[in-house]
């Protein structure tokens, strides 16, 4: 017979500490530096998924650990703009040339 864990609770009550919990899945600096930052972003994707849920008339069940466990890291990741490569303008500084 296997037992709940009793703290699984709090990782709902509390989903910032759930979210970092899975630091494990960001495997460079630049993911981790990455996703450090984007709690509410992933918060908010959670929040919509409930929200489905529930204009699809179902009850909302699905926790938020459940949803970090099933999400996408990497393809995250690889289509935001530090994945990708892109969006350099903020570490050169603007230059303008006086002739």
């Amino acid at each position: 017979m296997t037992q709940e864990n009793p703290f699984l609770d709090f990782l709902e009550d509390e989903p910032r500490a759930g979210y970092f919990g899975y630091q494990d899945q960001w495997r460079t600096p630049n993911q981790k530096k990455y996703f450090q930052s984007q709690f509410a972003n992933i918060q908010n994707q959670y929040l919509g998924s409930l929200g489905k849920q529930i204009l699809g008339g179902g009850v909302p069940s699905l926790k938020f650990t459940d949803f970090l466990s099933q999400f996408p890291w990497m393809q995250q990741y690889q289509q935001s703009s530090e994945g990708m490569g892109q969006d350099t303008s903020r570490y050169n500084p603007w230059t303008r040339w006086m002739l």
